[in-house]
């Protein structure tokens, strides 16, 4: 099994500028190999992060803000490809005396770079229940593209529009339906309320600004799963174990520091007119004679009642106990990153002699003079 790893460097716009060889790959653009350190996340709201490290003799004049990298990956000699569809733009450039450190963050931090510029109560900060899938796409039409309505929004709207670089998925219909108010907040916030609330209603829900060609982008949703289900039951399941020898350093961790089952919100108003949502979890209460542990989210932007209430069902989702499972993936011949499993995957974890369902949240690859390591984060998908 061989993979070769490529960073491509773009302009801001997307123009590809130059490229060079991660460690171990022949190639590139005749520069040195460089280390790559690179995180991919399909959490909802999360943003991935990438670094390297350049040698001062490498032509360096391509390094600007919001400079594109992506990776490139080949396995087995097939045709390199765009990993994941992740592009990440430059963030931090840190000069040394024999090399250059860098660090970009993956394109959804586009969506954490606005507001929601709409006064409360507005029908731009302010939605009606629909589908989460709809609202998410519906949010960033309004406040980064072609549906931004400048007269009603605050301030100058010089910039505001990149929707000659970014596109919007067609909607969907996916996902919970879901009352929202977002009257100035941060937008990947809005956004991220959105998903979770719809995953705490049943249905599994989350987002990414893909990017289709590493010159174009598009904000994606997906509901149920972003990958594939792979669990034991399916036609090819992965199973993730220690004692497969697919998995060192494993650590199953439950954490239930942060947990809470009763969630009171607050939306407009004040004292007994305040408008007040609540959501509870009794199963969870029941665990233990002390176990109704109680929470209030200050909600004062939120103008109706069916927004205070997903409020409150968001904030109870977010207070879950954390059933988390780590560890470092070991590939084989017959379990390969981008054949057998990659990113947003469903798949069975083993811990002793129990089996998770799991989702395969984060992928962490790191490639050095020491050689190629991948670390990979599963969250528990019920």
């Amino acid at each position: 099994m061989s993979v070769f790893t490529t960073l491509r460097f773009g302009d801001p716009f997307g123009v590809p500028l130059v490229e060079c060889a991660t460690y171990g790959t022949p190639g590139g653009d005749g520069q040195a190999t460089v280390p790559l350190d690179v995180t991919l996340n399909c959490s909802p709201g999360a943003v991935g992060v990438l670094e390297t490290t350049l040698p001062m003799s490498f032509n360096t004049s391509f390094l600007m803000e919001d400079g594109r990298i992506g990776v490139w990956r080949s396995i087995n000699g097939a045709a390199p490809y765009l990993d994941n569809g992740a592009i990440f733009q430059i963030r931090y450039l840190d000069y040394g005396p024999t090399s250059v450190f860098v660090r970009a963050y993956h394109a959804t931090n586009l969506i954490d770079r606005r507001i929601i510029a709409y006064a409360a109560g507005s029908s731009f900060s302010t939605k009606a229940a629909t589908f989460a899938d709809n609202q998410i796409k519906t949010f960033v039409n309004e406040n980064m593209l072609a549906g931004i309505v400048g007269a009603s929004r605050d301030g100058v709207e010089t910039y505001a529009d990149v929707s000659a670089y970014l596109t919007k998925q067609a909607n969907l219909s996916l996902g919970a339906s879901i009352a929202k108010s977002g009257a100035r907040r941060n937008l990947l916030d809005v956004c991220t309320d959105l998903a979770q609330a719809s995953t705490t209603a049943g249905t599994y829900l989350t987002f990414e600004v893909f990017a289709p060609t590493e010159s174009t982008l598009e904000l994606r949703t997906y509901a149920t799963q972003r990958g594939v289900d792979r669990r034991v039951g399916t036609a090819n399941p992965v199973i993730l174990s220690q004692l497969r020898g697919n998995l060192t350093d494993a650590h199953l961790v439950i954490d239930y520091t942060q947990a809470a089952n009763f969630i009171v919100a607050g939306g407009q108003g004040e004292e007994a007119a305040r408008l007040i949502g609540t959501a509870f979890d009794a199963t969870r209460a029941s665990v233990s004679p002390f176990g109704r542990r109680e929470r209030f989210r200050d909600a004062t932007n939120v103008a109706s009642q069916a927004a205070v209430d997903d409020e409150a069902d968001t904030q109870l989702r977010a207070l879950r106990p954390l059933v988390l499972f780590t560890g470092e993936l070991v590939e084989t011949p017959a379990l390969t990153r981008g054949i057998d499993f990659d990113l947003g995957d469903i798949v069975t974890a083993e811990q002793g002699s129990q089996q998770y369902d799991v989702r395969l949240d984060l992928i962490r690859e790191t490639i050095n003079s020491n050689g190629r390591r991948i670390a990979c984060g599963l969250r528990s998908v019920t």
